[in-house]
């Protein structure tokens, strides 16, 4: 197994990636964002280190654009079969060719409904589809990872657990012989995935999805090896999880207790970051705070009230 970080433009500023060797040739877990930097990065690592084998499959854990932003230049360079799951695949293909106007309209009726002031909006449309410009649309064909099954690599199978949360069905790669899990964004060393409500399901539960994620990974050994997709491996795969729950009941009792007196989502940013986002920082942290307060809302803590305006409040019952 190989460890490659790429460059991300964000104060993020990395991805890790995972190279395995399959046999004769290669198997690459994501792939990095569509950036010059990045393709050049892997022409480089690919006619040195590993000049002697091929990219012969090529694996997305999710449909972040730093995860499967190459996989098409990937596939089609290596003549290599996409694998992700369906949700994922579907997701990804969809967003990276959507510019009708209905997909920009929807945007913008949903980030108003969070509080977006007109300056705000206007921004956010000028940029467009955000995505479209970091992905290049993913081959239009795939091979389909579920949850539960395994996928030979290496002489060695590969269980893949479900993670959704932080994206619908991220796929998790364990190796029980090895104690190696491949943990994509799911979790993290040091900080934890965002998990957002974007204007495609602007009532979902992500937040739910998410802690409700654990069990599976909680049967696996504490002594497995975590490879996450941002940050240094490491071990404590229970701790951390245990860590990660407390941050999140954490921030939502925080929300509670703001939501004292009607708040809408904008308001909310102050309360769970700190200042100075940018404005991509504010499109994610407001889906991540959306996320909060519908979490809350659905299991009756908070109540939903929509003014004349048109923006969603929230207040504690």
């Amino acid at each position: 197994m190989h460890w490659l970080r790429m460059r991300l433009p964000y104060r993020l500023n990395h991805v890790n990636l995972w190279i395995l060797e399959d046999g004769e040739g290669l198997t690459v877990v994501d792939t990095g964002m569509n950036m010059p930097e990045t393709r050049e990065t892997w022409e480089a690592v690919l006619t040195s280190t590993f000049s002697f084998r091929r990219v012969h499959r090529v694996i997305g854990t999710h449909y972040h654009s730093d995860h499967i932003g190459l996989a098409a230049w990937l596939c089609e360079t290596y003549g290599a079969p996409l694998f992700m799951s369906l949700v994922e695949w579907a997701t990804a293909r969809t967003l990276a060719i959507d510019q009708t106007q209905a997909f920009f309209d929807v945007q913008m009726a949903f980030y108003h409904r969070l509080g977006y002031s007109p300056e705000l909006l206007a921004r956010l449309q000028a940029v467009g589809n955000a995505y479209a410009s970091k992905v290049l649309p993913v081959p239009p064909q795939m091979h389909r990872l579920r949850d539960g099954e395994s996928l030979s690599i290496g002489g060695r199978m590969w269980r893949l657990i479900a993670a959704p949360g932080h994206a619908p069905e991220m796929m998790c790669l364990y190796q029980p012989d090895l104690g190696v899990l491949i943990a994509g964004d799911h979790i993290l060393p040091t900080i934890t995935p965002n998990v957002s409500i974007y204007p495609a399901e602007p009532e979902g539960d992500p937040l739910g999805d998410y802690l409700g994620s654990f069990g599976p990974f909680l049967d696996l050994p504490e002594e497995t090896l975590v490879l996450p997709s941002h940050g240094r491996p490491f071990y404590g795969l229970w701790r951390r999880i245990r860590q990660i729950e407390a941050h999140h009941a954490e921030r939502l009792q925080r929300v509670v207790s703001a939501c004292a007196s009607p708040r809408c989502i904008i308001d909310m940013l102050g309360v769970l970051f700190e200042d100075g986002l940018s404005d991509h920082e504010r499109v994610i942290a407001s889906g991540e705070a959306l996320a909060h307060v519908r979490y809350l809302h659905y299991r009756g803590h908070l109540a939903e009230i929509t003014g004349a305006d048109g923006v969603m409040r929230f207040v504690a019952v």
